[in-house]
C-alpha cells in the first residue's frame, strides 16, 4: 500500500515539474498531519520515508497507511496536494519573475471579454485589453509575442502580466533585430509611443564610427520593417539622441526644419517656429508628430510659423 501510494504521488509530481525532494517534503507534511488527525495530538511528529521500500516511520515506528482512518487519510491527501500546488506555484513564479522586461512567446488560450489569456507552456498569462495594440485581432491558438511587464504572487497562481502596447516592447523588438543594440554599441535613450500608430525612438551610438539611425533602419529599411510588421503596421521613427533638449527636439521634428526654439525649463514649455510651408509637416497628421515629440522630451510644445505669428 505504501509503495503504491508513493509511486502515484511521484507520477503526479513529475507531471507538475516538482523535484523529488520537494515531493517527499510534501509527503512528510501530509503524513504528519494525518498522524495528528488520527491520534488527536498536536505534538511534533517526525516522519521518515524510504522511497525504495515504501517504509514509513513516524516517531520511529513503522506505519501502514491502510491502518489510518478515512478522515486521517483524507487529511494526508489534502495536505500533500496543497503542498505540491504551493511548490508548483513557486516554481512558476521563479521561472518567470527573472524574465520581467523580456519578450516571451505563447499561444492564445482563451478570452474574457476583451482580455486575452495566453498559454506560455508552464503557466497562463494575461494580456489585458488596455495592453493590446488597438485594432489587432486575435484568435484561439494564435502564436503571440509580448513584453513581460510583471509577475506577482497571489493567493492562487502567480499573476503574469503581458503587454504589446508598452514602449519597452518596441525597445526589446529592436534589440532582437539589431545586433548593435544587443552588443551595447547603440543605446536606446528614450521612446515615445502611440501603439499601433507610431513610435519615436531616440538612439545614441557609443562608437563614433557607427551611425545610430542608419544602423537601426538597416539596408532598405529591412531591420525596422520587421518590427513594424510585428506591431500591426506601427511606424517607427528612429531619431539621433542628444543630451541637449533643443537639439533633440529639432531631430524629432525632422524632416520639418526648425527656425527657432524657445525653451522655458521652469514650466517645461517649448515654442517652436517653423517655415509656413512646413507647419503641417511639423505638427503631423492629427498633431501626432508634435505630440510624440512632446512625450519624447517631456515638454509641452507649441508649434507656430511666421505668418501665424503676424496674425
Amino acid at each position: 500500500m505504501n509503495i503504491e501510494f508513493i509511486e502515484a504521488l511521484e507520477e503526479m509530481a513529475k507531471e507538475k515539474g516538482i523535484a523529488r525532494e520537494d515531493l517527499y517534503e510534501a509527503i512528510r507534511k501530509g503524513l504528519a498531519a494525518a498522524y495528528q488527525e488520527e491520534y488527536h495530538t498536536e505534538a511534533q511528529v517526525e516522519v521518515e520515508i524510504n522511497p525504495n521500500s515504501g517504509d514509513i516511520l513516524i516517531n520511529g515506528k513503522r506505519i501502514e497507511l491502510a491502518k489510518f482512518g478515512r478522515i486521517a487519510t483524507k487529511k494526508a491527501e489534502e495536505t500533500i496536494r496543497q503542498e505540491i500546488t504551493r511548490k508548483r506555484r513557486e516554481i512558476v513564479y521563479e521561472l518567470y519573475a527573472h524574465r520581467v522586461g523580456e519578450i516571451i512567446s505563447g499561444s492564445i488560450h482563451r478570452f474574457e471579454g476583451k482580455d486575452v489569456w495566453v498559454n506560455l507552456g508552464e503557466a497562463e498569462a494575461l494580456l489585458p485589453d488596455e495592453e493590446r495594440i488597438p485594432g489587432e485581432r486575435y484568435h484561439a491558438g494564435q502564436r503571440l509575442r509580448a513584453y513581460l511587464v510583471s509577475v506577482e504572487r497571489t493567493q492562487g497562481d502567480p499573476r503574469i502580466l503581458l503587454s504589446r502596447a508598452h514602449p519597452e516592447f518596441v525597445h526589446q523588438l529592436l534589440r532582437i533585430e539589431i545586433p548593435e543594440l544587443e552588443e551595447g554599441i547603440l543605446v536606446v535613450r528614450q521612446i515615445a509611443r502611440e501603439p499601433g500608430r507610431r513610435s519615436k525612438v531616440a538612439v545614441e551610438s557609443l562608437d563614433p564610427n557607427v551611425d545610430p539611425v542608419g544602423t537601426c533602419v538597416g539596408a532598405g529599411g529591412a531591420r525596422v520593417r520587421v518590427v513594424t510588421r510585428e506591431l500591426y503596421g506601427e511606424k517607427i521613427d528612429l531619431i539621433r539622441w542628444s543630451d541637449d533638449v533643443e537639439q533633440l527636439l529639432r531631430n524629432s521634428l525632422e524632416p520639418a526644419s526648425v527656425l527657432t526654439v524657445e525653451l522655458d525649463e521652469g514650466s517645461r514649455r517649448a515654442k517652436v517656429l517653423v517655415p509656413d510651408n512646413e507647419l503641417s509637416l511639423a505638427i503631423g497628421k492629427g498633431g501626432q508628430n508634435v505630440r510624440l515629440t512632446a512625450k519624447l522630451i517631456d515638454y509641452d510644445i507649441e508649434v507656430t510659423s511666421p505668418s501665424e505669428e503676424k496674425s
